[in-house]
Order: structure tokens, then sequence, then C-alpha cells
């Protein structure tokens, strides 16, 4: 699927996960759960050179040299661990970012072990905001597994789940895409509406405004 319909089911998926887990106490939380869900739904397509993510991250780059950026970024990481003494998580994403610098599109980082080291990493960062990186990459995942050409979730075995047998075969691109990325995005506007009234519930509450 594109990247914008993959950015829309995670920011949908953040903003149900906040609405599950009661974030509308801390609107920074909230923000950040939903930004994190984001950012774990575009991953997945970090080895793809024109992807999203990458366009993110290499703006002013040429396709043909992200690869290369990505692995050196990795490098330098992985340096300065051993240089400059700095945290163990600094390690773990940049072998990540060397290792999936050139591997093929749709293989380890479309896999349930790729998303498990990802989930760990984040883990080691900020624990907090793990479960909505997780949920993003799943939902990416999951999404893929609609489109004919499928996920490979048990890499490094190959095989790749698809929903073909089911008759879902949703194109790149296509009609279906744009259907996904539209209901996501009013899933997560109605998410947004509702965790925005209890936030305002809650600060009337507090002001004495209104009675429980």
């Amino acid at each position: 699927m594109e990247g914008k319909t993959h950015a829309a089911i995670g920011m949908a998926t953040g903003v149900v996960l906040a609405c599950g887990m009661g974030e509308s106490a801390d609107v920074a939380v909230l923000g950040l759960t939903v930004v994190s869900a984001v950012i774990g739904s575009l991953l997945p397509d970090i080895d793809e050179d024109g992807s999203m993510i990458n366009n993110f991250l290499f703006p002013s780059l040429k396709r043909t040299y992200r690869s290369f950026a990505l692995a050196a970024l990795g490098a330098l990481m992985v340096l300065f661990y051993f240089l400059k003494g700095l945290p163990t998580w600094v390690l773990w994403l940049g072998l990540y970012a060397a290792a999936v610098a050139y591997v093929p599109h749709r293989t380890v980082t479309h896999s349930l072990l790729a998303c498990a080291y990802v989930g760990w990493v984040v883990y080691t960062i900020a624990p907090t905001y793990t479960w909505a990186v997780v949920l993003g990459y799943l939902s990416h995942l999951i999404a893929d597994t609609m489109t004919s050409a499928g996920v490979p979730y048990l890499w490094p075995y190959k095989k790749r789940f698809n929903l073909k047998g089911f008759g879902v075969k949703v194109k790149t691109g296509g009609a279906g895409d744009h259907l996904i990325g539209t209901v996501a995005i009013i899933v997560a506007a109605l998410g947004f509406v509702y965790l925005v009234g209890q936030v305002l519930y809650d600060e009337a509450l507090t002001a004495g405004w209104i009675s429980p």
C-alpha cells in the first residue's frame, strides 16, 4: 500500500490506543503516542528507497544514494557508541539501520522478527511508547497482507502470507488502497474529537466549572 495509507492507518492505531489507555490526561503523551504509532507504521518500508520514511529521513538525497546513506548512518551510530560510550540503544538502532539498508523490499523488515526487534529497541529508549510503535508496525504488516504480494511474517522462512484466498487483493495506489486510507483518517478524526472532548471535560472538572 502507499505510504500515506500506512501513515493514516498508523495514526488511527495511535488514536485508538490513546483512547484505550486513557491518555487524555496528558496532551503531550497523547500526541507522542500518535506520532510513535505513525512512525512505527512507516518503518517497515525503510527498505524501499522511495518510501515515505526515507523521503523524510533523506529529503535532499537522490533515491540511488539513500541506501548508502542509511547504511552509513547506522555505521556511524555503531562507531560513536564505542568511541563515545553512548547509550546501548544507539548501538542496536545503528545495527538495525545498517542491516536493512540493502535488503530486498518486503523481506526482513516486513517480519515479526523485525517488529519485535524494533519494539525492544524502543523499550530501551522510551518504554511508554513501545506499544504505540509495535502496534503501528503491525498495522503496516496487516495492511500489506491485503495486497497480492503478501508479507513474510515468519522471515527468514520466505513464505508470504496474503488474503487472496479470501478474495482480498488490494492494489497499491488503487481504489481499495485509497478507501482504506480514507476510512483510517475518519477513524483517527473521530478519535481525536473524543480525546479533545475528554481533555476539555477533565479541565472543566479541575477548574470546577462542572460537577462530575
